[in-house]
């Protein structure tokens, strides 16, 4: 569950066929979409694409999202805390086409979704595992089966749920993503820096503990500057509220309120710290909190926990 940030009144312009058209009245048109760190960038990125704006009804504080390994060109989403305790399917303009509740859970605090193949099934994780406050002494993965066909108020079964602590104490997380190749989740702390990296065995049991694997170096934090002109929002920029893995496993892509930082991942094994490798910095959205690769590889999708806001895309430049 995130803070609260105020949307500017301007809010309606998102419903323009243009997300070009909304950004310049936002006066974010002078952003660059893409730019390299320090290696040469290896993707190259399209300017933001306006995809659609999703219903307020049904997805008005989405939190986390991921791509669909069943229907083409569908993709997961849910709620932050405190709603119902539901997946809900959209297409790639962010209209809601099926929903389903989570049986024998509720939400408490859900802060992303993960999908993967793992023994010729496809399963959908989600991750209760925000803690704004620091308290929370577990923290909870839920496993369901990915739904074969797309059903409105459908009902969906758990597999399982881990139940597990963090090896330290509490952290608060929004970011979870499924490493098929290695067979572990991974999940992002969000506030600590350098963020950490921990992973969890696909098949982990009740009681384990996430094991920290690399940190993430490198990440941009706010100036002086920034934080004194922006107040709280400064202070939440640079903190890790999504991530996903790209179809060929080689792109770790982690988000936060201005940028997409890219990591290679490369190999079997993950080196200790990993650096971005290439940064889209994002324009002005409120709270971007749901981060996607579409299934080719070739888009990233970005949605916002506040409502209304549109999701935005990045198309890949293949040259």
């Amino acid at each position: 569950m995130c803070h609260s940030i105020p949307m500017p009144e301007c809010t309606a312009m998102f419903k323009s066929s243009s997300v070009l058209t909304c950004l310049a009245a936002l006066g974010c048109m002078s952003l660059s979409a893409c730019q390299a760190i320090s290696e040469p960038a290896v993707l190259k990125w399209s300017e933001p694409q306006f995809a659609g704006i999703p219903d307020e009804a049904k997805l008005g504080e989405l939190s986390g999202l991921t791509r669909s390994n069943v229907t083409p060109g569908i993709y997961w989403a849910i709620n932050d805390g405190d709603n119902p305790a539901e997946i809900i399917a959209i297409d790639a303009q962010a209209r809601t086409k099926a929903w389903y509740t989570v049986g024998g859970v509720r939400n408490i605090d859900w802060e992303d979704i993960a999908n993967y193949r793992d023994r010729d099934r496809n399963y959908l994780a989600i991750a209760d595992s925000g803690d704004n406050g620091g308290l929370r002494t577990d923290l909870f993965l839920h496993i369901v089966e990915e739904p074969a066909q797309l059903v409105d108020n459908g009902h969906i079964s758990l597999v399982r749920t881990i139940r597990c602590q963090w090896p330290d104490g509490a952290r608060d997380t929004e970011s979870l993503v499924a490493d098929e190749r290695r067979r572990r989740f991974l999940l992002i702390s969000k506030k600590r820096v350098p963020a950490e990296v921990f992973a969890l065995p696909f098949d982990a049991k009740d009681g384990d503990k996430p094991k920290l694997v690399t940190t993430l170096e490198g990440i941009a934090q706010p100036d002086e500057k920034t934080m004194n002109a922006k107040g709280d929002y400064g202070r939440y920029r640079a903190q890790i509220t999504g991530a996903d893995i790209s179809p060929d496993g080689q792109w770790l892509a982690v988000l936060n309120y201005q940028q997409i930082n890219f990591f290679r991942l490369g190999g079997q094994a993950i080196p200790k710290m990993l650096r971005p490798v290439q940064t889209i910095t994002l324009p002005w959205l409120p709270q971007a909190e749901g981060i996607a690769f579409s299934s080719d590889g070739n888009s990233v999708f970005i949605g916002s926990e506040q409502s209304p806001t549109p999701v935005i895309r990045f198309d890949r430049i293949v040259q």
